[in-house]
């Protein structure tokens, strides 16, 4: 199977996942928020958090992600670069690992988040 082919039909599985994070992310935003302190981390260096903010900061992740879902949807990504061309793989490509690299901060954040809440 040509790699182009392959990117595209696993891009479009890992867009769908992306967009149940960012629904699960803002859902938890959103019961988090009543329940946390005034300050809450907002910044992890190496699992630490090193850096505080207000609460207000939690809906920073889930909009970070509705961003990155908009800008990833595959009709952008094709009208730029023709479909099944190698910069629309690697673009694709790129942007899967982006999403995984957000998807773990946003992991880490929010069970931060949780023991704070509760």
């Amino acid at each position: 199977m040509n790699f182009s082919i392959l990117i595209s039909k696993v891009y479009s599985k890992i867009l769908a996942v992306h967009w149940c994070v960012t629904i699960i992310t803002a859902m938890a935003a959103i019961v988090f928020y009543p329940r946390l302190p005034q300050i809450v981390p907002t910044h992890f260096g190496f699992g630490v958090a090193d850096s505080p903010g207000t609460k207000m900061t939690i809906f920073i992740l889930p909009v970070t992600l509705i961003v990155l879902g908009l800008i990833s949807a595959p009709k952008r990504i094709d009208q730029r670069f023709a479909d099944y061309t190698i910069f629309n793989a690697a673009v694709k490509s790129l942007m899967i690992v982006i999403m995984v690299l957000v998807w773990v901060g946003a992991g880490t954040a929010f069970f931060t988040y949780y023991e704070l809440a509760w």
